[in-house]
């Protein structure tokens, strides 16, 4: 399996889109962020190598809740789904 390559300040997903991954940080930082539509961005969390995100989404089969932007280079490894 290939990771994913991300320089910082680039998209990893957006809130609102369908799920249909989750991801563990093998290294980098990665920023968790809810967008308001025509108002601020809130950084809710900054997560480090080693942590999952992305998997509300699939748990509970409704749109990504949050943004997640690379705050730093960060390389990605896909977690796999059924």
């Amino acid at each position: 399996m290939s990771n994913l390559h991300y320089k910082a300040g680039e998209t990893i997903f957006r809130q609102g889109y369908p799920g249909d991954n989750a991801y563990v940080i093998l290294s980098g930082q990665v920023e968790i962020i809810d967008e308001i539509p025509g108002g601020p961005e809130f950084q809710i969390a900054v997560l480090d190598a080693g942590r999952m995100f992305g998997e509300i989404a699939l748990l509970d089969d409704k749109p990504r809740s949050a943004t997640a932007r690379a705050l730093t280079d960060v390389t990605l490894q896909i977690v796999p789904v059924g």
